[in-house]
């Protein structure tokens, strides 16, 4: 699942942004793979990195591939800025629904808004009604665990 963020710290967004913007980045991700134009800065400074691997070049796009390195290099910049997303699972009317947020009254929320979109609930009904866990393997990205 994916965190809706932006890091200030470019390199370490560059990586985010490549790996999906994962709840924790050493976790399987759906992606891990970066363009820059080849013969600019930014490819440079990737080339030279150990957070990055070259892959190949297309046209005028040099493609770049986080190393594990660079998923440690994440995951320890999320430790230090205090990144609190995890993962959740709220569990309402039989069904369990993953849910990224930075609590459980977050998580229980949000998918209170998905279900609202078709289902006649009110949130006080919601709330009553649905309960919240940490995922399996739902630790912030922080905690490292994968």
């Amino acid at each position: 699942m994916q965190v809706n963020r932006y890091l200030k710290d470019e390199a370490m967004d560059r990586i985010d942004h490549a790996l999906g913007r994962p709840v924790n980045p050493l976790a399987h991700t759906y992606r891990d793979h970066y363009a820059a134009a080849a013969d600019g800065d930014i490819a440079k400074e990737m080339a030279g990195s150990p957070h990055w691997r070259a892959g190949a070049r297309h046209g005028v796009l040099q493609w770049f591939f986080v190393t594990r390195e660079g998923r440690e290099a994440l995951r320890d910049h999320l430790r230090e800025i205090g990144d609190q997303h995890r993962l959740y699972v709220v569990i309402w009317d039989g069904m369990e629904m993953p849910c990224v947020a930075t609590s459980p009254s977050k998580a229980r929320y949000s998918k209170w808004l998905d279900v609202s979109d078709c289902c006649n609930v009110s949130f006080k009904e919601f709330c009553r009604a649905a309960r919240v866990r940490l995922a399996i393997g739902g630790a912030t990205a922080a905690e490292g665990r994968a």
